[in-house]
């Protein structure tokens, strides 16, 4: 009876050993998301962050490169203030993202007083361009009517989302003159419904909010902010041509909170890496919104930021 409550014994200790074994190399693999993940939306639904962020979480999900639900949640309160904070104040925390552009950096280190060490950069995705746009039946047929109209000393409304178009107006102030007032919205989506509505006479606006109303012909562009012209219906003189040194380029990218643990930073920059890759990422997006392809990992997203950052605090 003895030697058969050895055996036993012996054998359920090796159960256990081998057990214990196969439970270290599970732990020790790579992280992956355990539960559903939200990504955070500064700006409202519509805008350009909002179909930047709904292209890739698409391309996740057709693809498999994430196999957990992504829920999109736009926090647009004190011009997406609550939003980045809420995200920034996050301790350890792996299934929260935001996106994080130009727009997000320069309010958050000169209006909320923070700085890039309040968040994970995860990735740089692409670069993007900015245009001003008029209604189809706007009295004004190219920029040099409208630089003439304000020389002339009419007042003109502008319309935009936060800092990066706001950035564009405070340029068209400087160097062009005239009576121009800037009216915020928490969205490029929200400016051009008032442009429509001919609320105000110019909105200056991404491609990708745009695209359907500059290609059906109900807006019209004017000018670009890039330093090139972009292609197709948006096909439009650049400042620099025009003699007016105004010239932007926004970064567009992904950030988690600051005390990501760095199994998930390394998990969410691959991630993004392979939406990148994608044939879907190149056509459905970058050449379909006319961005220049532009993907950096984590490890030099930071460094990428920082220049932006630099700037901004000046």
């Amino acid at each position: 009876m003895k030697k058969l409550f050895s055996v036993l014994l012996v054998t359920v200790l090796v159960s256990v050993v081998v057990f214990a074994e196969g439970q270290k190399d599970t732990a020790s693999g790579p992280w992956t998301p355990t539960k559903g993940v939200e990504w955070v939306v500064t700006s409202s639904a519509g805008g350009g962050s909002s179909i930047f962020t709904q292209n890739i979480v698409e391309i996740m999900k057709s693809e498999g490169i994430v196999d957990k639900n992504i829920i999109i949640n736009y926090k647009t309160d004190g011009g997406g203030a609550v939003g980045r904070r809420s995200v920034s104040m996050m301790k350890n925390e792996s299934h929260t993202l935001l996106t994080f552009n130009s727009g997000d950096l320069q309010p958050f280190v000169q209006a909320e007083k923070g700085d890039l060490d309040g968040f994970t950069p995860l990735a740089i995705m692409a670069l993007d361009g900015q245009i001003l746009l008029v209604n189809y039946d706007s009295p004004y047929q190219n920029m040099e009517e409208i630089i003439a109209a304000l020389k002339d000393g009419k007042r003109l409304i502008i319309g935009g989302s936060k800092s990066d178009d706001e950035a564009i107006y405070n340029a068209m102030v400087s160097k062009i003159g005239g009576d121009m007032e800037y009216l915020r919205s928490d969205s490029t989506g929200e400016a051009l419904t008032q442009l429509l509505g001919g609320h105000i006479d110019m909105a200056i606006a991404k491609p990708a909010a745009s695209f359907d109303l500059v290609s059906s012909g109900e807006l019209r562009p004017m000018v670009t902010a890039s330093s090139s012209r972009f292609s197709g219906p948006f096909d439009a003189p650049t400042f620099v041509e025009l003699g007016y040194d105004i010239e932007f380029q926004i970064f567009r990218g992904v950030v988690g909170p600051a005390d990501m643990p760095e199994e998930a930073v390394a998990y969410w920059s691959d991630a993004l890496s392979k939406v990148a890759k994608t044939e879907a990422w190149k056509t459905n997006y970058i050449d379909k919104f006319l961005l220049v392809g532009n993907h950096l990992p984590a490890d030099q997203a930071k460094n990428y930021m920082q220049k932006f950052e630099n700037m901004y605090t000046k």
